[in-house]
C-alpha cells in the first residue's frame, strides 16, 4: 500500500524494519543522531557496515521464523 502512495513523490520514510526500505532509491542510516552511511540496500549491505549487521540480523531472524513456521 506505501509503494502505490508513494509512486511519483519524494517521500521520507523513518523506519526500524528495513524490510520497509529495501526499494528506497537512498537510505539513510543514523546513529547517535548522525548520518553514518548512505546508499542503497545493496550498497549498504556490500559496505558491511551498520546497516549490514542490522539486515543479516533481521533478516536472518525473519527467515528462521519463517522456516519454523512452516515446519
Amino acid at each position: 500500500a506505501l509503494e502505490r502512495l508513494m509512486q511519483g513523490r519524494t517521500t521520507i520514510v523513518i523506519a526500524h524494519r528495513l524490510a520497509t526500505v529495501l526499494k528506497a532509491d537512498r537510505i539513510l542510516v543514523m546513529e547517535g543522531g548522525r548520518i553514518v552511511e548512505e546508499g542503497t540496500h545493496q550498497s549498504l549491505v556490500a559496505k558491511g557496515g551498520i546497516y549490514a549487521r542490522l539486515a543479516k540480523l533481521q533478516f536472518e531472524t525473519g527467515a528462521s521464523a519463517f522456516k519454523g513456521a512452516a515446519e
